[in-house]
């Protein structure tokens, strides 16, 4: 069983992650692995050491990384959430798929007690909140409209502000939880000066948003926890950028307070590992190695989706310049598990025709798969 250390991350104001990788006036409501490790990299960047020490391991071939990383997903109190799975519809009956098939279709994230059932494979029909807003659920619960789902038993780990009215000792009924939002994004509006003739343009940026006692979460896969450099290990040299990363934030347009946060390591959550040529569920997005196409998109149970990645790379002495894109499949994608490591961390810097000279350093953009192991799923 893998050993995954969640951190919870809780925003101080809002954050702003693009979803397309160039505009800025929408916004992702996860941060994917390969934006942390990014963050990672230039922060350690930043306090004067070389990108080759912190990065050497991840790029070999193949890969030794010291640890995966998840991308981050929402939370609500003690109650963690993950993306559902592609393949959800398979957990149901043919009468469920038809008759909630649009309850089905607004599900974006499950509990951490629905994902373990998912993963064994388990039928989830008793287990879907009901369809008549105004019903008392017995099993499963929903927030915020349907997008998160979560069990009965596990509302007792939500925030007081969401379980409880303000100045009421009693509980809300169950039913009203469906019209309580854990996150949300808004278009914020931003003005800019012309400098020569200071006329005025209206802009928008992408914001996420957060209730109170809610946030983001990433999990941590410690594989060679002793690995150092000099005199640090990893877990000594993680802990001390994620420090340095909370006060800089995460994401874009930081010098309006965006993407600063604290944090709060939790205690390790154990999941089934993925065996090799079985199913496995993504908790990260994952750029396959050549070697390992296409049995990772062929084997049973496999059900996946491809996100492009581009943008605009960030290097500290270079001109801010478009980066390769890139193609990863993404987070809650259902793959034949090749084995230990699955992907790598790909070079994505930009290379032109003709260019007097190259972009001068490397541009690592990571795709580890940190996965669990799933079972093919049964309906009843």
């Amino acid at each position: 069983m893998p050993m995954i250390t969640p951190y919870h991350l809780t925003f101080r104001s809002g954050l702003h992650v693009g979803s397309r990788g160039v505009d800025v006036d929408e916004a992702r409501v996860i941060v994917p692995a390969d934006t942390l490790f990014s963050a990672l990299l230039s922060t350690w960047v930043q306090t004067g050491h070389e990108a080759a020490q912190f990065v050497q391991p991840f790029v070999t071939d193949p890969p030794e990384p010291p640890f995966l990383l998840s991308s981050a997903f929402p939370f609500a109190g003690d109650v963690r959430f993950y993306p559902a799975p592609v393949n959800l519809v398979d957990h149901f009956s043919k009468a469920t798929v038809t008759g909630r098939g649009k309850a089905l279709k607004r599900i974006t994230w499950v509990s951490e007690v629905l994902l373990g059932k998912m993963l064994a494979g388990d039928a989830l029909d008793e287990w879907l909140f009901p369809e008549d807003p105004y019903e008392e659920p017995d099993k499963g619960v929903a927030l915020q409209g349907g997008e998160l789902w979560l069990t009965r038993e596990e509302v007792a780990g939500l925030p007081t502000a969401m379980r409880r009215k303000p100045d009421k000792p009693e509980d809300r009924p169950l039913r009203a939880l469906r019209r309580l939002k854990v996150l949300s994004t808004q278009r914020t509006p931003r003005v800019s000066i012309d400098r020569v003739t200071n006329a005025s343009n209206i802009f928008h940026a992408g914001r996420a948003t957060f209730a109170r006692g809610c946030g983001l979460w990433f999990g941590v896969k410690w594989l060679r926890p002793n690995d150092a450099i000099g005199n640090l290990t990893y877990p000594q040299i993680f802990h001390h950028l994620l420090t340095l990363l909370a006060d800089e934030g995460l994401g874009g347009e930081r010098t309006y307070g965006y993407g600063a946060f604290m944090f709060n390591q939790k205690d390790a959550v154990s999941l089934p590992d993925p065996l090799q040529h079985e199913p496995a569920y993504l908790l990260s997005r994952y750029h396959p190695r050549e070697d390992e196409l296409p049995g990772v998109l062929r084997g049973k149970g496999a059900a996946y989706r491809l996100e492009s990645v581009a943008g605009w790379l960030y290097s500290p002495n270079e001109a801010g310049q478009r980066r390769k894109r890139l193609y990863l499949l993404g987070e809650g994608s259902l793959i034949t598990w090749p084995g230990d490591p699955a992907g790598d961390v790909s070079d994505v810097k930009p290379e032109y025709d003709h260019a007097s000279q190259p972009f001068p350093h490397p541009v690592w953009r990571y795709g580890l798969a940190l996965a669990a192991g799933a079972k093919e799923a049964h309906h009843a």
